[in-house]
């Protein structure tokens, strides 16, 4: 959680059900912590450059035999805090549970569509500790979960994805910038080909599979969104690496003979 004052405290009034409530604070410089801790909040502060290490701190920090992983932009209704609460009492047969995700776009509930990086419509977000690991990436950090699976829970989490498609659009500038830092950083930005490919197949699972066209409008431009996001990236990941070769050309790092005066 990086400057969350404006949505933390909404998030953790409900989570009050829960025994601990951990927050994972990466350099905040706004009433985060404040808030967090007034809540009752374990608060582990810290620089997390990548997900995996802000998500594998959160789950050092927790005590408990389950975790409930939340964002701060998510929200667990009473209904879905009734049902874990429930659900675990009578003995979970299994290590992890889906919970659905219904992502809103201010007032107005987006549930189809959703693909990759820009928002999920089910997820593993209840589970043993030690059951889900994360590569390490700044964004898409590539969960594996082991274990086994103990079903699906019926309430959802609500998240708030944005007011409005503009927030859509400044999300996906986000999102694609940070996925171009991680492929710039493995030197794999990859050929145009096969991210026009992967866009294609992301657009088609978007609009199709995940029925983003009984969204109207706003399911076609999600569709759309998903589909640009492997062809940003790439291109994005192409300017990082090229910019950084320009630093490194502009300020050579010294040799052993010049820094010890010998010369050539």
């Amino acid at each position: 959680m990086q400057n969350q004052d404006a949505r933390l405290a909404e998030c953790l009034r409900g989570l009050s059900f829960c025994d601990e409530i951990v927050v994972i604070a990466d350099r905040c410089t706004d009433r985060s912590l404040e808030i967090a801790r007034r809540a009752g909040a374990v608060v582990t502060t810290g620089i997390f450059p990548l997900e995996n290490q802000r998500r594998m701190a959160g789950l050092a920090a927790c005590t408990g035999d389950w975790v409930l992983e939340i964002e701060a932009d998510e929200r667990v209704d009473s209904a879905l805090a009734w049902e874990i609460r429930a659900t675990l009492k009578l003995g979970a047969q299994g290590d992890y549970f889906q919970i659905p995700v219904h992502n809103y776009l201010g007032d107005d509930a987006i549930r189809q569509g959703w693909v990759g990086g820009l928002g999920e419509m089910s997820a593993v977000r209840l589970y043993r500790p030690g059951v889900k690991q994360w590569q390490a990436r700044r964004r898409d950090p590539g969960q594996v979960v082991a274990g086994r699976s103990a079903g699906a829970l019926k309430g959802a989490i609500r998240r708030a994805a944005g007011r409005d498609v503009n927030d859509l659009v400044e999300s996906f500038n986000r999102l694609t910038a940070l996925r171009g830092e991680d492929l710039a950083d493995a030197y794999d930005a990859g050929a145009l080909a096969p991210a026009v490919a992967a866009g294609v197949g992301a657009f088609c699972r978007s609009y199709l599979l995940r029925a983003g066209w009984r969204e109207g409008g706003v399911g076609l431009f999600l569709a759309l969104l998903c589909g640009f996001y492997p062809v940003v990236s790439h291109v994005k990941a192409r300017e990082t690496l090229s910019a950084r070769q320009r630093a490194i050309a502009a300020n050579p790092q010294p040799t052993y003979r010049e820094v010890v005066g010998l010369g050539a």
